[in-house]
């Protein structure tokens, strides 16, 4: 798997919380974007979502929802294997936004933005 953020590594546990949630979020939401009209670069946004989730993952300031996240890069795994999937994309999205209490409420503001 090729690593598109080798040069975000050192310094992703500075960002915050909502920012790498964010992020990740990001990546996931272009796969779904692309997963009609071009499966190869989809399934290259899921590789990169799962980096980031890695480096999410190390940072001490996760280590309370180590386990959750664990369950969540296993659900994006299966995103890209395509097998038996855990769920479709938008309820890995919705699982990842659940993991910070500020990216959730961004994500229902912008809703509700959307919806008006």
């Amino acid at each position: 798997m090729k690593n598109w953020y080798k040069n975000l590594k050192d310094r992703y546990a500075s960002f915050s919380a909502d920012d790498q949630i964010g992020h990740m979020v990001s990546d996931l939401n272009k796969a779904k974007c692309l997963q009609e009209g071009n499966p190869g670069s989809a399934k290259n946004h899921l590789y990169r979502a799962l980096i980031l989730l890695d480096y999410i993952i190390a940072d001490p300031k996760w280590r309370a929802k180590r386990g959750e996240l664990l369950r969540l890069r296993e659900s994006i795994g299966s995103l890209i294997v395509n097998n038996h999937p855990y769920g479709n994309i938008e309820q890995v999205m919705m699982a990842a936004y659940l993991m910070d209490a500020a990216v959730y409420r961004q994500f229902v503001q912008n809703r509700v933005k959307t919806e008006h």
